[in-house]
């Protein structure tokens, strides 16, 4: 009709057009993830990916810096010489995935070549490129695995990253044998 109007609530809202209230969308149907905390303001709701978990409020996933498993091993330490008639270790039972080293085995990748039968292996794993700062999160590196004399017999790319007061490495089992991480304080 000519002249009049009709009155609606703005999204968010409920209500008559004259009289609107808050609607709480985390009481309904939302679109944050199962593993984000809902949080209703006013005329909308805010997604934040609880503790432990990092994404985009749509996509929460399990923060690796809470979700690792240790390698504590003495034998992993770049210091530890493998014994000349010993067995040489291998890293190609590892399970794939996150690691952190502590205890007798270290802190961290060394970041300069471990010399070869070092690590309680034949050929010492070590990063070549430095240590990830916080803010770079999850970065690429290369891992060197030192022969006699050349310094890089043959390498593999792995995951790292700053935790804060820790590192963490995404290791891969690695299939050329006697090769193992090797780790540093």
């Amino acid at each position: 009709m000519h002249g009049s109007h009709v009155c609606t609530c703005k999204p968010g809202y409920t209500g008559d057009g004259r009289n609107c209230t808050d609607v709480d969308e985390c009481k309904g149907n939302h679109f944050c993830h199962k593993n984000a905390k809902c949080t209703n303001t006013i005329g909308s709701h805010v997604c934040e990916c609880q503790p432990g978990y990092t994404g985009n409020r749509q996509n929460c996933t399990a923060d690796p810096c809470y979700n690792y498993q240790n390698l504590s091993d003495a034998n992993r330490k770049e210091s530890y010489a493998t014994p000349k008639y010993g067995q040489s270790l291998c890293d190609n039972l590892l399970p794939e995935g996150w690691h952190r080293f502590v205890g007798a085995a270290g802190t961290k990748m060394p970041v300069r070549r471990v010399p070869a039968f070092s690590c309680g292996t034949d050929w010492s794993g070590w990063l070549d490129g430095a240590q990830p700062k916080v803010e770079d999160g999850e970065v690429r590196r290369k891992v060197c695995f030192s022969d006699r004399s050349t310094g890089c017999k043959h390498s593999t790319y792995i995951f790292v990253k700053n935790c804060g007061p820790y590192f963490i490495y995404k290791l891969y089992p690695f299939t050329v044998c006697p090769s193992r991480y090797c780790v540093t304080d």
